[in-house]
Protein backbone atom coordinates (compact mmCIF):
# COMPACT_ATOMS: atom_id res chain seq x y z
CA UNK A 1 0.00 0.00 0.00
CA UNK A 2 1.44 3.34 -0.94
CA UNK A 3 1.83 6.51 1.75
CA UNK A 4 -1.15 8.93 1.96
CA UNK A 5 -0.23 11.96 0.23
CA UNK A 6 -2.36 14.71 1.13
CA UNK A 7 -3.26 17.49 -1.80
CA UNK A 8 -1.48 20.80 -1.63
CA UNK A 9 -3.99 22.04 -3.73
CA UNK A 10 -6.92 20.54 -5.02
CA UNK A 11 -8.89 22.49 -8.30
CA UNK A 12 -11.90 20.48 -9.58
CA UNK A 13 -12.47 21.91 -13.06
CA UNK A 14 -15.85 21.77 -14.90
CA UNK A 15 -15.32 20.12 -18.36
CA UNK A 16 -16.22 21.85 -21.46
CA UNK A 17 -17.71 19.70 -24.11
CA UNK A 18 -15.34 19.96 -27.31
CA UNK A 19 -16.08 23.18 -29.35
CA UNK A 20 -18.16 24.75 -26.56
CA UNK A 21 -16.47 28.70 -26.09
CA UNK A 22 -17.17 29.04 -22.41
CA UNK A 23 -14.21 28.94 -20.38
CA UNK A 24 -13.50 26.06 -17.99
CA UNK A 25 -14.59 27.24 -14.79
CA UNK A 26 -12.59 26.46 -11.91
CA UNK A 27 -13.88 25.30 -8.07
CA UNK A 28 -10.93 25.49 -5.25
CA UNK A 29 -11.11 23.23 -3.17
CA UNK A 30 -9.33 23.24 0.08
CA UNK A 31 -6.41 19.86 0.77
CA UNK A 32 -7.65 18.30 3.62
CA UNK A 33 -5.91 15.64 5.98
CA UNK A 34 -6.72 11.75 5.98
CA UNK A 35 -8.53 10.60 9.04
CA UNK A 36 -6.73 8.35 10.74
CA UNK A 37 -7.71 4.48 9.71
CA UNK A 38 -9.35 3.36 12.94
CA UNK A 39 -12.13 6.61 12.47
CA UNK A 40 -13.75 5.69 8.89
CA UNK A 41 -14.52 2.55 7.25
CA UNK A 42 -15.70 2.08 3.46
CA UNK A 43 -19.89 1.74 3.40
CA UNK A 44 -21.63 -0.39 0.76
CA UNK A 45 -20.72 0.77 -2.88
CA UNK A 46 -23.54 1.48 -5.46
CA UNK A 47 -23.79 0.81 -8.79
CA UNK A 48 -23.22 4.33 -10.74
CA UNK A 49 -23.41 6.20 -7.74
CA UNK A 50 -22.56 9.73 -7.52
CA UNK A 51 -21.56 12.99 -5.44
CA UNK A 52 -22.96 16.59 -5.50
CA UNK A 53 -19.41 18.36 -6.72
CA UNK A 54 -20.70 21.85 -4.91
CA UNK A 55 -20.79 20.15 -1.46
CA UNK A 56 -16.93 19.23 -2.13
CA UNK A 57 -14.98 20.88 1.11
CA UNK A 58 -11.62 18.92 0.12
CA UNK A 59 -9.63 15.90 -0.86
CA UNK A 60 -6.63 13.44 -0.64
CA UNK A 61 -4.68 10.77 -2.45
CA UNK A 62 -5.17 7.41 -0.42
CA UNK A 63 -3.06 5.94 -3.17
CA UNK A 64 -2.90 5.22 -6.70
CA UNK A 65 -6.01 3.58 -7.36
CA UNK A 66 -7.97 5.91 -4.33
CA UNK A 67 -8.83 9.60 -4.07
CA UNK A 68 -11.64 10.29 -0.63
CA UNK A 69 -13.28 13.28 -0.95
CA UNK A 70 -14.46 15.08 2.52
CA UNK A 71 -18.00 16.91 1.84
CA UNK A 72 -19.06 19.92 3.54
CA UNK A 73 -20.29 18.86 6.60
CA UNK A 74 -17.48 15.53 7.20
CA UNK A 75 -18.79 13.02 5.09
CA UNK A 76 -16.74 11.09 2.76
CA UNK A 77 -16.67 9.33 -0.20
CA UNK A 78 -13.88 7.46 -1.61
CA UNK A 79 -13.37 7.39 -5.70
CA UNK A 80 -11.97 3.89 -6.48
CA UNK A 81 -9.99 4.37 -10.26
CA UNK A 82 -10.66 0.52 -12.49
CA UNK A 83 -6.70 1.75 -12.74
CA UNK A 84 -3.47 2.95 -11.11
CA UNK A 85 -3.27 6.86 -11.32
CA UNK A 86 0.05 8.05 -9.85
CA UNK A 87 -0.27 11.29 -11.70
CA UNK A 88 -2.90 12.25 -9.03
CA UNK A 89 -0.16 13.10 -6.48
CA UNK A 90 2.37 15.34 -9.13
CA UNK A 91 1.52 19.13 -8.80
CA UNK A 92 -0.99 18.68 -5.76
CA UNK A 93 -4.02 18.93 -7.67
CA UNK A 94 -6.82 17.41 -10.15
CA UNK A 95 -9.15 18.34 -12.74
CA UNK A 96 -12.55 16.38 -13.40
CA UNK A 97 -14.63 15.67 -16.26
CA UNK A 98 -18.77 14.85 -16.01
CA UNK A 99 -21.46 14.28 -17.52
CA UNK A 100 -24.17 15.44 -15.82
CA UNK A 101 -24.05 19.24 -14.42
CA UNK A 102 -23.09 19.33 -11.04
CA UNK A 103 -23.04 15.53 -9.83
CA UNK A 104 -19.48 13.40 -10.48
CA UNK A 105 -20.55 10.17 -11.35
CA UNK A 106 -19.18 6.52 -11.20
CA UNK A 107 -19.07 4.77 -14.64
CA UNK A 108 -19.60 7.72 -16.84
CA UNK A 109 -16.67 10.53 -15.44
CA UNK A 110 -13.30 10.55 -14.69
CA UNK A 111 -10.32 12.31 -12.75
CA UNK A 112 -7.36 13.82 -14.93
CA UNK A 113 -3.74 14.69 -13.00
CA UNK A 114 -2.52 18.41 -13.73
CA UNK A 115 0.13 16.51 -15.14
CA UNK A 116 -2.31 14.54 -17.55
CA UNK A 117 -3.74 11.09 -17.73
CA UNK A 118 -7.26 10.26 -17.10
CA UNK A 119 -8.48 8.08 -14.32
CA UNK A 120 -12.31 6.36 -15.18
CA UNK A 121 -13.85 6.33 -11.90
CA UNK A 122 -15.18 2.90 -11.55
CA UNK A 123 -17.03 3.23 -7.99
CA UNK A 124 -18.05 5.97 -5.88
CA UNK A 125 -18.01 4.46 -2.23
CA UNK A 126 -19.66 6.42 1.10
CA UNK A 127 -17.15 6.04 4.06
CA UNK A 128 -18.86 5.80 7.64
CA UNK A 129 -17.80 6.19 10.90
CA UNK A 130 -16.17 3.28 12.26
CA UNK A 131 -18.28 2.63 16.08
CA UNK A 132 -15.96 2.63 18.94
CA UNK A 133 -15.59 -0.16 20.33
Amino acid sequence: MHPVVPLALACLALAVPAGAQAPVRRVPVQPVAPGTPEAWREGRAVRGACVDISRVAGAYVVDQRTLELVMRGGARHRLKFRRNCPQLTYYGGFYYSQRTAGQLCAGTDRVMGRAGGECPIAQIVPMVRATAR
